[in-house]
């Protein structure tokens, strides 16, 4: 049987102990500071974003090196490996397109070989939670066409919720309006925010972060309350004490589930800013789903 090869991004987020015996691929993005630029999670980590970014100052993010996903690509074809590539959200990046270019460019030398660049609609722990679904249906000996459609599938029905501590990155980042990021700050609003149609949409405005946590876990209870036996991930952005906050309000309500806890990765984290939280789950049950 053919091998096939699980690729993410750097945008995937999810608890290492979960797929440290998988044969994971991961694509760095770009991330740029003060004109210096890195390799996202290969020459700066989270910890170092995170602390750039107590100190006020705001990197840059970019899409994946060509060469990188070249490389990659080009080393599955000739290793005799099909690949499935699950990328961060084709309308908050380029990286789905260039990926399909680089897969398109190759294909002729290896017409034998199958492949699929497939768009997650999303990104962080939303894609983490295909990610880790997509490597137990691969270890478990389902074919590509099986695998490919599966994740299709779970890129449609993964829910994204999630709320930030302060606004003003979401301002600088030019997610929301210069004016809502000012009054938010003064009146202690957070937005609780979803990803419709590949992009960040906010879904509700509460005061305070009590509503905003509770707010969080309602919707993502009421997401998940068809397919309740089911693994929910919960990401933060430096804030390990809200994160198990809100896994207990999670769990106190939908006991049947079970929870992982992780950050948010560094490209995320630019994006939405420190203390950032979200939790994630599956609206419906795939077909081949594989509980932890």
């Amino acid at each position: 049987m053919d091998r096939i090869k699980i690729i993410a991004d750097s945008t995937c987020d999810l608890d290492a102990s979960l797929i440290q015996d998988a044969d994971l691929q991961i694509l760095p993005l770009t991330i740029t500071v003060a004109d210096q630029s890195y390799l996202d999670g290969e020459e700066i980590t989270v910890s170092e974003i995170y602390s750039m970014m107590r100190k006020d100052i705001m990197p840059k993010t970019a899409q994946i090196p060509y060469g990188r996903i070249y490389h990659l690509f080009k080393s599955c074809f000739e290793n005799g490996d099909d690949f499935i590539y699950i990328a961060f959200s084709s309308k908050m990046s380029g990286c789905f397109s260039l990926a399909c270019m680089v897969a398109k460019e190759l294909s002729g030398e290896y017409p034998e070989r199958k492949f699929a660049v497939i768009d997650s609609r999303g990104g962080s722990s939303a894609t983490g939670l295909i990610v880790l679904q997509a490597l137990r249906m691969v270890r478990d000996g389902l074919p590509f066409d099986t695998v490919k459609s599966e994740i299709e599938f779970m890129a449609g029905h993964v829910e994204h919720v999630f709320s930030v501590d302060d606004m003003k990155w979401l301002v600088k980042g030019g997610r929301v309006s210069k004016i809502v990021g000012q009054v938010g700050s003064i009146l202690d609003i957070r937005p609780i925010l979803d990803v419709e149609n590949g992009l960040i949409a906010v879904k509700q405005l509460v005061r305070g972060q009590k509503r905003a946590m509770k707010a969080v876990a309602d919707r993502i209870i009421q997401q998940a309350e068809k397919f309740p036996r089911q693994l929910i991930a919960i990401s933060h952005a430096d804030d390990m004490p809200a994160a198990e906050r809100l896994e207990g309000l999670i769990r106190e309500r939908l006991p049947e589930c079970k929870t992982t806890l992780c950050h948010i990765g560094a490209v995320l984290g630019v994006h939405i800013g420190l203390k950032g939280i979200g939790a994630y789950c599956f609206n419906c049950k795939p077909a081949n789903y594989r509980f932890v």
